[in-house]
């Protein structure tokens, strides 16, 4: 298993938008602590969600590129991308990506 580092994500929300957020991530607990294996989304759209993330982790990390970004997403189609970590997990077992 790979050593966990802290990542720290600061967005500018609505209060709307922050019980949503809020509850996907309880969702998010709540699903690793029963071991269970789900695709769980939030809806990002072009009215007034401009979340203006910005991301922090208390450890170097690899530098993000075009490769890392396209091995992360294991689906697309015209309503959704979903990403996913295995497979850059895979990449990194098999040294290929970092």
């Amino acid at each position: 298993m790979d050593k966990k580092i802290k990542m720290t994500i600061e967005m500018d929300v609505t209060v709307s938008q922050g019980l949503a957020l809020q509850a996907m991530f309880e969702n998010w607990n709540y699903l690793s602590s029963i071991g269970a294996s789900k695709r769980v989304a939030f809806f990002c759209d072009g009215g007034n969600f401009h979340p203006n993330c910005k991301i922090k982790f208390n450890k170097k990390m690899p530098k993000m590129t075009d490769k890392i970004k396209k091995t992360a997403i294991v689906k697309i189609t015209n309503q959704e991308i979903v990403y996913d970590y295995d497979p850059i997990a895979w990449e990194i077992n098999l040294n290929k990506l970092i």
